[in-house]
Parts: C-alpha cells; sequence; structure tokens
C-alpha cells in the first residue's frame, strides 16, 4: 500500500557553496591595477627664515652685529620683468623675465642658470669678505602675481649656493619698485 503524502518531501536540499574564488581573482587583478594608478602625495616643508627687523635684546654689541647682519643680507628680487640680486647697499641685475610654454599656456619664467651662478658668486664673496657672519639667510622679495615655481624655483637654488634659511617678502608692484630704486645699482 502506498504512503499518504505528508507534505515533506524525503529528499535532502543542499544549499550551494558561494564560490568567493571568482571574486577573489578579480580582486588580485584589480588591486595591482588600483595601486599603480595612485597618485601618492609628496609633501615637502620648506624652513623659511624670519624676515623681521633688529630685535632690542641682547645688548648694544649683539644689535651692532645684528645690525651688520641684516645690512649684508642678500636678497632675490623678483619683478614681473627682471630679477636681481643684491644687499642693502646695492643690487645687480641678473637677468630679464623670460615668457615660456608651459602645458599650452604662456609662463614668465627667469633664466635660473645666471642666477644660480650669481647666487654661488655672492655667497663666497660674503664669506670670504665676513668671515664673522655666517651667511645661510636670504630673502626673496617678490610681486604679487609671481608664480609659485618661479619662487620655489628661487629657493632652491639659493639652498644649494649655501642660502639653506630662505625667507619670503611679498609686496606690491610699487614697493619692490621703490626697494629698488633705493638700493642703488
Amino acid at each position: 500500500m502506498a504512503k499518504a503524502a505528508s507534505g515533506r518531501s524525503r529528499t535532502v536540499k543542499h544549499v550551494p557553496e558561494i564560490d568567493l574564488l571568482p571574486v577573489m581573482n578579480l580582486f588580485c587583478c584589480i588591486i595591482p591595477f588600483l595601486l599603480f594608478s595612485a597618485t601618492f602625495l609628496e609633501v615637502v616643508i620648506i624652513e623659511m627664515a624670519a624676515t623681521e627687523g633688529i630685535s632690542s635684546s641682547g645688548g648694544a654689541t649683539a644689535n651692532l652685529m645684528r645690525s651688520e647682519e641684516d645690512r649684508l643680507q642678500p636678497k632675490i628680487i623678483m619683478t614681473e620683468q627682471e630679477i636681481f640680486i643684491g644687499t642693502a647697499s646695492g643690487s645687480a641685475h641678473v637677468g630679464y623675465a623670460l615668457e615660456t610654454e608651459l602645458n599650452g599656456e604662456m609662463v614668465i619664467s627667469f633664466p635660473w642658470d645666471s642666477l644660480s651662478s650669481k647666487l654661488t658668486e655672492v655667497h663666497e664673496l660674503l664669506t670670504e669678505a665676513y668671515p664673522q657672519i655666517d651667511f645661510q639667510k636670504i630673502t626673496i622679495l617678490t610681486v604679487e602675481e609671481t608664480r609659485y615655481d618661479n619662487i620655489i624655483t628661487a629657493i632652491d637654488l639659493a639652498g644649494a649656493a649655501g642660502f639653506d634659511q630662505p625667507g619670503l617678502q611679498v609686496a606690491p608692484s610699487a614697493s619692490v619698485n621703490s626697494a629698488m630704486a633705493g638700493g642703488g645699482n
């Protein structure tokens, strides 16, 4: 005789296991591609020197020495058209601004080879003439419209010449031009 149906099947249903192998293979292919295409940011910190006046601490002798050091501290002066290097006593013309094409855009650049050789020459002259003063500071005096790349290149060249404590002063064009007129040539 036949048994009555109870509504339950006597066959065991097997739940299929999830096969993770194709997903793992996909990740093994994607992860190296993503790592190769990733852009890693390198952060560089440039130590900048303070560009202040003479401090009142340290006595009259220290102030006199500091005053002499401030008077002899070299400056790189970048205007829209020219670049100079000099001290408070005078400046020397390095070169005229050059228009170059960068990524399809015309940008202002300067004759960096001339600046590099002048910086090395100025550092050697100052250290020979004033051995008691450690010439590590230099000020980059620039106008507001100067490109960031130009400022960084000037800082790098100054560091390579021995001026490893750069300072930055940004001023309107009229102030930079008046500083050039007052400094002499």
